[in-house]
């Protein structure tokens, strides 16, 4: 598990960006599947006001003059998960993409990777590799917060992230 420091991450989004902006391939596939991947995008957004609303929530709890921090914490939390989350959507669609045009996976099979493939017809490919501070900082964090104040909603953002994925996969044919 390799950590990428927050101007790595940075720097890899605006290079997934040049290749979106210098790949034909890439953009293709995105088109192609737009009907797949504006409800993930929709999840996305949700899951980004759901993490936000229950960190406020769990910080002006705590004592009030934190409300102020809390409110002032919040668009940077709402864009920073939006980041994250599109970071690591976009970058596992470039390696499904790449595989596509290659015709072929980029990395060998996990166990678990074949029995979705194998029990749900779903090929989930190669993931990207994942900015663990700032999913940590975007998304754990915030979801731990929102969880404690609100539990089934983070359960339920859970499920609805793990079952979009698999989804995705099973649906792009």
């Amino acid at each position: 598990m390799q950590v990428q420091l927050p101007l790595e991450t940075l720097q890899e989004a605006a290079n997934l960006y040049g290749r979106w902006q210098a790949g034909e391939g890439f953009k293709r596939y995105l088109r192609v599947r737009a009907r797949l991947i504006v409800p993930v995008a929709l999840l996305m957004v949700l899951t980004a006001i759901a993490c936000t609303a229950g960190a406020v929530v769990w910080l002006a709890g705590a004592r009030a003059f934190l409300m102020l921090v809390a409110l002032i914490l919040a668009p940077f939390l709402l864009l920073g998960s939006l980041f994250v989350q599109g970071y690591v959507f976009f970058g596992w669609l470039e390696n499904r993409a790449l595989a596509e045009g290659l015709r072929h996976r980029l990395e060998p099979e996990t166990r678990f990777q074949r029995w979705l493939r194998k029990q749900l017809s779903a090929e989930l490919g190669k993931f990207p590799a994942i900015p663990w501070l700032a999913v940590g900082a975007f998304l754990v964090l915030p979801l731990a917060l929102t969880a404690t104040v609100a539990p089934k909603i983070a359960a339920l953002v859970v499920a609805l992230h793990a079952l979009a994925i698999v989804l995705y996969a099973r649906l792009d044919r």
